[in-house]
């Protein structure tokens, strides 16, 4: 430095001075930092004193947006396409996507705040990373162009014609731009009326002929005449009015009688004309005299021709009366005619409830402490609970019901030790009270009846247990009949 031009007095001047220029430099930016605030403008640093700058590119880190990623000046040390997210505006070392204080130096165990202050973590998520936080980016899988969320959308030409398909009035198919993008259609001529052939010449066009390789008149649409109407045209028909399935179209005779088949009654059998082609039968039984061995007297087939000679039997068994021990009451043929007694007890088998144990008449025939059959207690029993049945809503028996409980005051009679359990159910339609009220009413009817044949009511128990006990699902009208029931045990 020339000395002359500063006008120092001497070398210790001169150095004092060269000391103090970098010096008042620095002090310089500081003075510039503190009044710029929070947001400082970059400034690269030449002074002799050591300062970091990690990533090179001039600006040190204490004012460097994007400390590890070399930048410009004009962008704060970052790339200029660098996205608001990836940076640190404040220069805390924290970038804005996870700064709770993005524009105010901070601490990371604060969240890019204050140590003084209090702040949760922010979530800023940029999935294509252009700017724009995901919750407001219209397309935020695929990164905008100047300051787009989005990407320019080039207009598709799906067919390849030359025409867009927001302008393509055919977008599928090719065509051409005069057409809008379709094809333009040539007409073509109408093809030639055919040419109408009437091969017999009878004034009917094949097409509409009936008959097209015969003749006919017009009242038969291109047919000759058939007047009997049996396929055989008139012209050809040896017997052209009266109907038949032969080739000249005349009716045969199978039976050579002279009467043809279709007014012949027997037209296999011979016979004559005053009889209408059937043989004669003198007696009118539906036999020909020729066949019949009494042709004077009404008779039938089995007899050949001759009646049924009637042979007495008064009670109707099978057994002459002539050879009937017992003619007035229906027997069997072992016993001569007489009912059977297999128990030899005195009552016949058909009125003994127990006809293979001798037994007492008052008790129907039983012994007086019989042991009950199971199997006879379950069919009987299985019988009356699939057959008793009431309609919906009624307590009322039907006559086949009735019946059945004939069977089972039988069974309680044979067995006069027995006690009868009778439980009445409903399936789940309506009211479950009224249910409940309507199934005692049908268990009661049906010891009401028992009890009208000479049934103790001692013996009789009854019990309504309404919808709560189905057999199956009351989804369907056959599960709802199999639930309205009546069940019987009998106990011993």
């Amino acid at each position: 430095m020339n000395n002359s031009l500063f006008n120092f007095r001497d070398d210790e001047e001169r150095e004092m001075f060269l000391v103090a220029i970098p010096v008042m430099a620095l002090f310089g930016l500081l003075g510039f930092w503190l009044m710029k605030g929070d947001s400082p403008e970059p400034v690269v640093v030449t002074t002799m004193a050591s300062v970091a700058d990690t990533d090179g590119d001039g600006i040190t880190d204490t004012h460097d947006q994007c400390v590890t990623i070399s930048g410009a000046i004009s962008s704060y040390g970052c790339p200029e396409k660098i996205s608001w997210a990836e940076r640190d505006n404040d220069t805390d070392g924290i970038r804005n996507g996870i700064d709770s204080c993005p524009e105010t130096h901070g601490v990371a165990s604060n969240n890019g705040c204050a140590a003084e202050d209090t702040a949760e973590p922010v979530k800023f998520i940029d999935s294509d990373n252009d700017g724009i936080e995901d919750a407001t980016d219209n397309c935020p899988d695929e990164a905008g162009v100047n300051g787009s969320d989005c990407p320019v959308v080039t207009e598709s030409d799906r067919d390849a014609d030359g025409v867009i398909d927001s302008e393509d009035k055919c977008p599928d198919t090719a065509g051409s731009p005069e057409a809008s993008g379709c094809v333009v259609e040539v007409a073509t001529p109408e093809p030639a009326a055919p040419v109408k052939i009437d091969t017999d010449k009878d004034g009917f066009t094949d097409d509409i002929d009936q008959c097209p390789d015969v003749a006919g008149p017009a009242i038969t649409n291109g047919c000759p005449a058939d007047t009997d109407g049996d396929g055989v045209i008139d012209l050809q028909d040896a017997c052209p009015t009266v109907t038949a399935e032969t080739e000249d179209g005349c009716p045969v005779d199978t039976d050579g009688d002279g009467i043809t088949d279709n007014i012949d009654d027997c037209p296999t059998l011979a016979g004559f004309e005053g009889n209408n082609g059937c043989p004669a039968d003198t007696d009118n039984d539906g036999i020909a005299d020729a066949d019949d061995q009494c042709p004077a007297v009404d008779g039938n087939g089995s007899e050949s021709g001759c009646p049924v000679v009637e042979i007495p039997d008064g009670d109707n068994d099978g057994i002459a009366d002539s050879e009937d021990n017992c003619p007035t009451i229906p027997g069997v043929a072992e016993m001569s005619g007489c009912p059977l007694d297999s128990d030899g007890d005195g009552l016949i088998d058909v009125e003994d409830d127990c006809p293979t144990l001798a037994g007492d008449a008052t008790l129907s025939g039983c012994p007086a402490n019989a042991e009950p059959d199971p199997d006879e207690v379950e069919r009987v029993l299985s019988a009356a609970i699939t057959g008793v049945k009431f309609n919906s809503s009624s307590a009322v028996l039907t006559a086949r019901s009735q019946q059945i409980l004939r069977t089972v005051a039988g069974l309680m009679n044979k067995y006069p030790d027995s006690i009868l359990e009778i439980r009445g159910h409903t399936d789940a339609s309506g009211n479950s009270v009224k249910n409940m009220e309507l199934s005692l009413e049908r268990a009661r009817a049906c010891a009401t009846f028992i009890a009208a044949e000479g049934i103790s009511n001692d013996r009789l128990k009854t019990y309504g247990l309404g919808d709560t006990q189905p057999l199956v699902s009351n989804d369907t009208a056959v599960g709802r009949e199999r639930n309205r029931r009546v069940e019987f045990n009998l106990q011993y």
